[in-house]
């Protein structure tokens, strides 16, 4: 997977993220009628009004279901926190070789935590929560492209650790920044 996509997903997350839980449900809503309308022969007018009610219908069906949505959202949140935790912390995942039994329950306690929380504190998570989610995606995203960055993907040292941690906090505080304004503005 080039290292442009988590970077971009990431940078969505990171300034976008209170509005990226709509965006994803309407995209997702309008690419599945397309999808669907093609396959089964439609115009791309037909296409176009499919996809766009999909969108609508599903819209819709998120807005009644918003607690459990909050819930996903911060799941889904908590998965990528967790997972970039892991790396960071357990040194063998570091180097490529972490143990998949202890990443899978560290990252599924981590989301289940985040969803939790995301679904009692709703936008107020959902800022921090895609913020640092968010930072972690460029981050990663930042250290697979050149080797001189690679320890932003997996730190190497304590320094690195540290350099990551620093650098992860700041880039979530921005990230948090730019979306409170932008909740503020609409």
């Amino acid at each position: 997977m080039t290292p442009l996509l988590p970077l971009l997903a990431g940078a969505i997350l990171c300034f976008f993220g209170a509005w990226s839980v709509r965006l994803v449900v309407l995209l997702s809503g309008f690419g599945a009628g397309w999808v669907l309308a093609e396959a089964f022969g439609a115009s791309s007018g037909t296409a176009l009004v499919v996809g766009a009610s999909a969108a609508v219908v599903l819209g819709v069906v998120a807005l009644l279901m918003t607690r459990f949505l909050f819930f996903i959202a911060g799941g889904c949140v908590g998965a990528v926190i967790g997972a970039r935790l892991f790396v960071v912390l357990d040194g063998d995942a570091a180097a490529g070789h972490g143990s998949w039994l202890v990443g899978i329950v560290f990252v599924a306690a981590v989301a289940l935590l985040c969803g939790f929380l995301a679904s009692h504190l709703r936008r107020r998570f959902l800022l921090w929560g895609t913020a640092l989610a968010g930072s972690a995606l460029v981050l990663g995203g930042l250290g697979r492209l050149w080797s001189d960055t690679d320890g932003l993907w997996r730190p190497h040292s304590v320094a690195g650790s540290t350099v990551f941690a620093v650098a992860w906090v700041a880039l979530t505080v921005v990230g948090h920044q730019v979306q409170t304004r932008r909740t503020q503005e609409d």
